[in-house]
């Protein structure tokens, strides 16, 4: 079953009996030095232990969460599980045997919940950001497309220029040249080396024709199916020859090079290799994102902190969620509306409905901001997470 089908039935969930427990863990290199995941997931089930315990569950409701946890930590505690991804996202309900894995090839946010719901907003925004990505790698003979998706890379194009299989050397044949006057002098005199600069204009030539057939094919791609984010693969001296070639659309949405060997690459080695040139581009557009929310904060295109955040974001406000890495506050929730808040206050809720406290506001936060369809930053610098108040936002409008 592929993953759109694994979505949409995880969508018909519903059990009003037993909650269901969904995790959400990174793995990327940072996260794997010295087990640091396996600390997070230790702490995101202590949390969950703690809340869990001010409730009033009857005890098969507890066994069931109980079971899950500890489903979930044999589970990442196999390294055998975690292999070819930078995140695994799990849901679990232990007494109605539901249990499903996604390996991903990011996870925005550490995030594990106990609720009657399936959790799926991370899970079905990075299957949008991550099943658009086609990365080209191209050098002066040959051409390989592929396009990622969460199950990996898949080849769709491996193309050998025809006339690339020519000699790239220059082998002068006596007197063949002898007719070949200057261009310039008009005087008849033979100009050295002549012939062999008509080669290798002609080698070039056809280079070129070779990047552009490349080019027109990536471009019809494009039309046919559509993709956000293009990769290209080489040298820098092939990949900026290649990029002149582009269609003007397609460079609108280069997001990163990476260095690799046309013809050696793996698929499974170009998928970690393009995640790479994706985090680096990742962190090229959160310095632009900083400056931006830096620069609106005067005119209150901008907001600082929990409490005004939250606010904006039950208006519809919100254009792009800022996060630092690991930021956490509590906070409560209407059961009813889903309006979220820092503090417990009268007409929170619709009358006679008591808001609900929770452990972790701001992962209700950033479920909210994917249920809207705008936009997720989590920083995960440290200068730039002091620019936040733990978190903020970029609003559409203002009030």
């Amino acid at each position: 079953m592929d993953l759109e089908n694994r979505i949409e039935k995880l969508l018909e969930y519903k059990n009003d009996k037993y909650p269901i427990t969904s995790l959400y863990l990174k793995l990327a290199p940072s996260d794997r030095e010295n087990f640091k995941y396996k600390t997070n997931l230790k702490n995101l089930i202590k949390n969950q232990r703690d809340n869990i315990g001010k409730m009033n569950l009857g005890e098969n409701v507890l066994e069931s969460i109980e079971s899950d946890f500890n489903k979930m930590k044999n589970y990442i505690d196999d390294n055998d599980h975690l292999t070819q991804c930078r995140g695994v996202c799990i849901f679990s309900d232990s007494k109605s045997n539901i249990w499903e894995v996604f390996k991903l090839p990011l996870v925005y946010r550490d995030q594990l919940s106990v609720d009657r719901s399936l959790t799926l907003g991370q899970l079905i925004k990075i299957n949008d950001d991550y099943r658009n990505i086609v990365t080209v790698l191209v050098d002066r003979k040959k051409a390989r497309i592929f396009r990622l998706d969460l199950n990996g890379a898949h080849e769709i194009l491996d193309f050998f220029y025809p006339e690339a299989s020519r000699t790239k050397k220059f082998k002068s044949t006596e007197g063949k040249f002898k007719q070949k006057l200057s261009p310039t002098s008009g005087t008849g005199n033979l100009v050295q080396g002549y012939g062999e600069h008509v080669f290798h204009r002609t080698i070039e030539n056809e280079i070129h024709q070779h990047y552009k057939y490349i080019a027109d094919k990536l471009f019809a791609y494009y039309n046919e199916s559509q993709f956000n984010l293009l990769v290209l693969g080489g040298t820098s001296k092939n990949i900026s020859e290649f990029s002149h070639h582009l269609h003007s659309y397609l460079r609108g949405r280069l997001a990163g090079e990476i260095a690799v060997d046309v013809n050696k690459t793996k698929s499974y080695q170009l998928n970690e290799v393009t995640l790479d040139a994706l985090e680096i581009s990742k962190a090229d557009k959160e310095k632009k994102l900083l400056a931006e929310f830096e620069d609106k904060l005067g005119s209150r295109y901008a907001v600082n902190g929990v409490k005004p955040t939250l606010k904006a974001l039950m208006r519809g406000q919100v254009k792009v969620l800022l996060v630092a890495d690991g930021f956490s506050s509590p906070g409560f929730i209407c059961p009813d509306t889903g309006v979220l808040a820092v503090e417990k206050r009268k007409g929170l809720c619709s009358e006679g409905v008591e808001p609900v406290k929770v452990v972790d506001v701001v992962d209700d936060a950033v479920e909210e901001t994917f249920r809207q369809n705008a936009e997720i930053e989590i920083l995960f610098d440290q200068k730039a997470q002091k620019k936040i108040d733990g978190i903020g936002a970029i609003l559409r409008f203002k009030l």
